[in-house]
């Protein structure tokens, strides 16, 4: 049972990790100040619902992790390591890719990272272009944010 507890507490160490960091970056927002009134897309909105996503993902690891007899622990670390290498680099191809083609790649390989649809390729792709399409719509149609294209074209 000792051994069990401590195999949990190892593999919580990197979520709970996690969400410190974000509540830390979820206060840091709250000081960002406005020039002036931007509605509901201010200069909040991004990192507040980045922070509401992070959050979401690490209650499902931590639940998982929790529920889980499971005792291996492959992948644990370089998951994460690999995701945050992932947004790193889409964030730096964001602007001369455009929004369709980094965020297609950006997605894509986190797919390619956790493994979903392994095995599907075709499946795989229908999916990353179904979220780059979902999350197109919810910024540039509904709250108006102008998104790069590449070459003003996509």
């Amino acid at each position: 049972m000792a051994v069990q507890q401590q195999r949990w507490r190892s593999r919580l160490l990197l979520p709970v990790f996690l969400f410190l960091l974000t509540t830390i970056y979820v206060a840091a927002t709250f000081q960002i100040t406005p020039q002036f009134s931007e509605g509901l897309v201010g200069p909040r909105f991004l990192p507040l619902l980045a922070s509401l996503l992070m959050y979401v993902a690490l209650a499902h690891i931590i639940w998982r992790d929790l529920a889980s007899d499971e005792t291996s622990e492959a992948g644990s670390f370089l998951q994460p390591v690999a995701a945050v290498v992932a947004t790193a680099v889409y964030i730096a191809v964001f602007k001369p890719l455009g929004y369709s083609l980094a965020t297609l790649l950006y997605v894509l390989f986190l797919f390619h990272i956790f493994r979903y649809q392994q095995g599907r390729p075709v499946l795989r792709l229908l999916y990353a272009i179904a979220v780059a399409i979902v999350f197109y719509g919810l910024f540039a149609l509904v709250f108006g944010v102008r998104l790069p294209t590449l070459l003003d074209v996509i």
